[in-house]
């Protein structure tokens, strides 16, 4: 069971002649909220009619409470001693406290205006989605199971944070729009090892939520926060489960069909060869998601032998001028100094025997593509960050041209300052850091003058990614260590404005199965391959970390 929590900021109202009645507001119907949510941000509204629904088809008692406190019931729809109505505003609540300790307690608080906040505590039963904006959405509750009312001393969430007080209450609603549902068929399509592997991730992460809520509810038995959620995970668990169970029928269901297919197969000439045969879908998206270099390089496609990309060497002037006039000196474009990309490869290649392929029991081929792609992904962007050699692209960090700063191997703030600074202003919001993993860690423990670290976390689109001064880093295998002279273990800034590629054909993965020598062998081979050339085109937006001292 899975319970959401809202506040309004209404406050209750207590009576004059002293006796233990208060009144107000729980929310108010048909208003958007402020901005919810904290991966994916929403506003709220619960529609019109939808409390007076869940009063009446109320199956449980519902509680009045101090808190969300299980234990601190101040009034009670069992002994009408809690009224609640939905009027044209929204849902009204009355109640008569029950003069316990706590009650008493409670209701002095109201008085005094320090608890000034109403919550309530349901469970969606029915509710619509639609998109505002990139990243924003409009949920409208039309059907909700009420549990309880509670007076708040503070709101269990501002906007996208939320309050220590009541996180075990708080959880991020389903956003059941269509793009979700497109994301959830992505998914159903992966090869079946790699759902399984998936799933069986999520059930140990589930188990470890588990495992925490149990040891939170012992410290706190009193919230009824943590058993909502307890349930909840447990529920989640068994659906994880149960789906795990149907993968693996559907493995061996598919093992099955493939061992009979290769049969079929074994009695067939192998002289029908599909060589050549390109492997469509989404490739360049998978080659992209690999690489982060290759995915923010600016891509343009040439034909014949070579490609002059020129270099952007200046930033055009600018200013108001008199209509008609034009502003001088105008900035030219000087097409004599230009970068020449030449028709580079990229390949690698993949074998599997058929006896391997026969007793795995799983997709291999999918599997081998991925090897491929990763392997083509991560070559490219050795070759765009340090590449060197004839046969590679111009990597940055062995481009002469490219601005350099003198670093230490554990470089210091001031040292990374340096490097900041040789990269043009204009190109710093779409700027990156891209760090070998050892001189990351060097960096990772560094502080500044004041004693903090230089390398702050932040979320970006749901994920925690570490920054300096402002800029995601990435940790990459394709740069040097740091640990010996005359090494660039660290590249800075916009590689989407400052390096191009040429693509000359793009990539593609062959099945080469069916020619006389995989034949022979007994075997099946894959082959991916890229044809471009790449280059810094702009010196402006990059620079790099030379180590001078150790």
């Amino acid at each position: 069971m899975e319970m959401e929590l809202r506040v309004n900021s209404a406050q209750l109202t207590g009576n004059q002649d002293g006796s233990l009645k208060v009144s107000g507001y729980v929310n108010k119907t048909e208003q958007l909220s402020e901005i919810l949510g904290v991966t994916k941000r929403f506003k709220e509204k619960i529609a019109r009619g939808a409390f007076s629904r869940a009063i009446k088809k109320a199956g449980r008692d519902i509680d009045f409470l101090s808190e969300h406190k299980a234990d601190k019931i101040l009034a009670s729809t069992r002994n009408n001693s809690l009224q609640l109505t939905e009027d044209e505003q929204g849902l009204f609540m009355e109640a008569t406290i029950t003069p316990t300790t706590w009650g008493k307690d409670a209701y002095e608080l109201i008085n005094s205006g320090i608890f000034r906040n109403m919550s309530f505590g349901f469970r969606t039963i029915k509710d619509t989605w639609k998109k505002i904006e990139s990243n924003l959405y409009e949920r409208t509750i039309e059907e909700l199971e009420l549990f309880e009312v509670s007076v708040v001393k503070d709101p269990a969430y501002s906007q996208s944070t939320i309050a220590a007080r009541s996180i075990e209450l708080i959880d991020e609603p389903e956003i059941k729009v269509e793009e979700d549902f497109k994301e959830q068929a992505k998914e159903r399509e992966l090869p079946l090892n790699v759902r399984e592997a998936s799933i069986k991730l999520d059930i140990q992460k589930t188990e470890g939520s588990i495992r925490s809520l149990e040891n939170m509810s012992k410290l706190s038995p009193e919230s009824i926060g943590f058993s909502f959620v307890l349930e909840r995970e447990k529920q989640k668990l068994k659906g994880l489960q149960l789906e795990l169970e149907d993968i693996k029928k559907q493995a061996e269901e598919y093992r099955m069909t493939k061992q009979n297919e290769e049969r079929e197969l074994q009695t067939k000439a192998y002289n029908e060869s599909i060589q050549g045969q390109t492997i469509g879908g989404p490739i360049i998206e998978k080659l992209e998601n690999v690489s982060n270099a290759f995915a923010k390089a600016r891509k343009i496609p040439f034909e014949g032998d070579t490609l002059k990309v020129p270099y952007e060497t200046i930033l055009p002037n600018a200013g108001f001028v008199p209509e008609g006039d034009y502003l001088s000196p105008a900035t030219s474009l000087n097409l004599d100094e230009v970068a020449i990309l030449k028709q580079k490869k990229v390949s690698a290649s993949i074998s599997m025997s058929k006896m391997l392929m026969h007793d795995s029991g799983a997709d291999l081929s999918q599997h081998a593509r991925n090897i491929l792609t990763r392997g083509v992904a991560k070559a490219i962007e050795t070759s765009i960050l340090s590449g060197k050699q004839e046969v590679e692209f111009k990597g940055i960090a062995t481009d002469p041209n490219v601005s350099s700063a003198d670093i230490t191997r554990n470089g210091s703030a001031n040292q990374l300052r340096s490097v900041y600074s040789k990269v043009h202003s204009d190109f710093i919001p779409n700027s990156t850091w891209y760090m070998s993993r050892p001189y990351y860690e060097e960096v990772a423990v560094a502080r500044d003058e004041n004693g903090r670290y230089i390398i702050e976390h932040v979320v970006i689109d749901g994920k925690i990614v570490p920054t300096l001064f402002g800029c995601p880093v990435e940790v990459t295998e394709a740069l040097d260590a740091g640990d010996n002279l005359d090494q660039v273990p660290v590249v800075f800034g916009s590689i989407a404005d400052g390096y191009t590629i040429g693509v000359k054909k793009g990539f593609t993965i062959k099945d080469i199965s069916g020619d006389t020598t995989q034949v022979l062998r007994g075997s099946a081979a894959m082959v991916g391959d890229f044809y471009g050339d790449g280059a810094v085109t702009n010196y402006n937006a990059l620079a790099k970390g030379f180590v001078n001292i150790l």
